[in-house]
């Protein structure tokens, strides 16, 4: 069984990694992220980007899920409603370079799943568009 608290080197990718897009370097950033998360990584850095400076980096979690963490981290300015809560999921890699595989930004949510359409009614919208209502 890992241990969460030994994981230090991904501690450090993800403070060096939030570092720089608090600090607004892109060149830095992306090197972490994945082709497949390139997208979304910019979308948020964008976001961030709009944060009046000094941006205040707060880790808010850190969670392993199968061989892959999460860090959840909250980047805000001077004013607590300029704020961004973003979400990464890591991984590492075979060489032992920890990567972003995904980025979600969380900022408007109540939560990470609250943009998952209600099964139900998924269920029943599908049920009618098929006649099988």
């Amino acid at each position: 069984m890992v241990h969460i608290d030994k994981i230090d080197d991904l501690r450090e990718a993800i403070a060096t990694h939030a570092a720089a897009l608090a600090a607004g370097d892109s060149a830095t950033t992306e090197k972490f992220v994945l082709p497949q998360a390139l997208e979304t990584h910019r979308q948020a850095a964008a976001e961030i980007a709009r944060i009046a400076k000094p941006v205040k980096v707060e880790t808010l979690a850190l969670a392993k899920v199968g061989f892959q963490y999460i860090s959840k981290i909250r980047f805000s300015g001077g004013n607590e409603t300029a704020m961004r809560r973003v979400l990464y999921r890591w991984r590492k890699e075979a060489d032992g370079k920890w990567v972003i595989v995904s980025v979600e930004d969380t900022t408007g949510k109540r939560s990470s799943w609250s943009d998952i359409p209600d099964l139900a009614a998924a269920v029943a919208q599908a049920r009618a568009e098929n006649g099988n209502a």
